[in-house]
């Protein structure tokens, strides 16, 4: 084994120093194919190799690759996410700081800078400005995959994926179905997570939970002896005994928890794999708008308001302990850890949350379904109008091998996208991944269509009006429906 990855590294930098050697190369060879050209490489004690292509010149043309003096190339990356996901910059500073060690060794005299720039939100509308003035990055990171593809922003990996299958063999199969579209690799997986529900165990022992009955629930959630429904009486029992101001909070806009779990938890689809036309489950549709209006109208354990409510406060809620229950993400972990939001420690030890916090599946809502999560992997693209598109492709490749994976998954409360990463030894001190990778087979995905974002825009209407008692279930759903015809017109299939 040791043999084999020692082979992988050596053919792979000797892949990268040709590359980057035949960059240079190519912008100074000779105008003409039949003269004769000397080439002498960098470093001390450089070699001389003369290739006469046809007798009849009598010119020579001497090149040097690279000329006297250091080369740079300079690579830009953009990305976003939440504090604790910067890394999705930073492994590629990493990676090509590792490039730059193998360019050094071989003398080569060419050095990779990055120029990094981390968005919090959303930067689309950032990166169509910077493509119409010809300057977008190299690289990005992001997800919206058929928006991208769609509207030429970036290029298929296909060829560099199979150059350099070796350094991607350890890859999570499953993790290639998010970057295919229309018969084409993307992207390179740059992360995955899962979607758990967080609950107060603190809250929980007021209630009169024993430790044994605490330490069981992720168990019993998984097992289907839980229900979303047990767990609607427990928050009613909390909040009713002023533990906590609410039961259940989720995200404040669009995402897979809990709508799009809930959404499958009772049977529905949302892409026809013969057609790739979205689709809308009617029956599963209903179910889902029917539990989240319970729970906002009728027990009254989520906040009317959760949709737009600030991120912040959420947060602050939850870790406060004024909620027992969060629909969030596996990055929130750490994210808690990272930042300030506890009003009297800021930023929470770990040992704080083993002792305040738990995590588990989102659980079947009512007896006979199965609980669930959901995978939302984000994604490394090499854009259209990068200048070293093979050289940006190593990078990420690099930057989402095992030893960064591990930085990453580990730093942000990711799972790794690569099957080696389990082996680093910073991941594996990390109990938090060892104690929630199971989740992954329980995980699912959103659709890739170029119309999954008109479906979230009509959906989170449905959800926002349902939970503040604007519209019964029924009406919303049918101007969902309505909504999502005119739209999306022979690209959506109700059923």
């Amino acid at each position: 084994m040791a043999a084999q990855k020692t082979g992988i590294i050596i053919a792979v930098i000797l892949l990268i120093i040709g590359l980057v050697v035949g960059y240079f190369a190519g912008q100074a060879a000779a105008p003409a194919a039949t003269e004769t050209v000397t080439v002498t490489a960098p470093g001390a004690g450089a070699q001389v190799v003369t290739e006469t292509v046809t007798q009849t010149v009598t010119t020579t043309q001497t090149v040097t690759a690279p000329a006297a003096g250091p080369k740079e190339i300079v690579i830009r990356v953009w990305a976003s996410g939440s504090p604790v996901d910067v890394t999705r910059v930073d492994n590629v500073e990493r990676a090509a700081e590792i490039l730059n060690r193998m360019l050094a060794a071989a003398g080569v005299g060419v050095t990779i800078r990055v120029e990094k720039q981390f968005f919090r939100g959303d930067y689309m509308d950032k990166l169509t400005a910077a493509f119409a003035a010809g300057e977008a990055p190299d690289i990005i990171a992001m997800k919206n995959l058929p928006e991208l593809v769609d509207g030429g922003y970036v290029i298929a990996l296909d060829g560099y994926i199979d150059k350099y299958s070796r350094l991607l063999e350890d890859v999570y199969d499953v993790l290639w179905r998010a970057v295919t579209y229309k018969g084409q690799i993307w992207a390179l997986p740059q992360d995955t997570e899962v979607r758990p529900l967080y609950f107060r165990k603190d809250v929980l022992r007021k209630l009169g939970w024993s430790e044994e009955q605490i330490e069981a629930l992720p168990e019993r959630i998984r097992n289907g002896e839980v229900t979303l429904q047990d767990l609607i009486q427990v928050a009613k029992e909390a909040m009713d005994k002023g533990l906590v101001r609410w039961g259940f909070y989720h995200r404040p806009n669009f995402g897979g928890t809990p709508f799009v779990i809930l959404y499958y938890q009772y049977g529905g689809v949302l892409q026809d794999e013969a057609t790739g036309k979205l689709v809308l489950d009617r029956q599963a549709m209903l179910k889902m708008l029917q539990l989240l209006y319970r729970m906002a109208q009728v027990d009254k354990v989520l906040p009317a308001d959760m949709i737009g409510t600030e991120w912040r406060k959420i947060h602050s809620d939850f870790v406060n302990g004024r909620v027992l229950f969060w629909f969030g993400g596996s990055w929130h972990w750490s994210e808690w850890q990272r930042v300030a939001y506890h009003e009297q420690l800021g930023k929470l030890p770990e040992d704080y949350l083993w002792e305040n916090v738990g995590f588990a599946l989102v659980p079947a809502p009512e007896p006979g379904l199965r609980p669930a999560t959901l995978s939302s992997p984000y994604l490394y693209y090499v854009t259209a109008q990068s200048e070293n598109p093979e050289l940006a492709f190593l990078l990420i490749a690099l930057a989402t091998s095992a030893p960064l994976d591990a930085i990453h998954a580990v730093d942000s409360a990711h799972l790794p996208v690569r099957r080696t990463t389990v082996e680093q030894p910073y991941f594996a001190q990390s109990e938090f991944h060892r104690k929630i990778a199971y989740m992954v087979e329980y995980t699912t995905f959103e659709p890739l269509h170029p119309g999954w974002s008109k479906y979230k825009t009509a959906w989170i209407t449905a959800i926002t009006k349902v939970e503040k008692g604007q519209a019964t279930p029924e009406e919303a759903l049918e101007e969902m429906v309505n909504t999502l015809r005119a739209e999306l017109g022979d690209q959506l299939i109700v059923r």
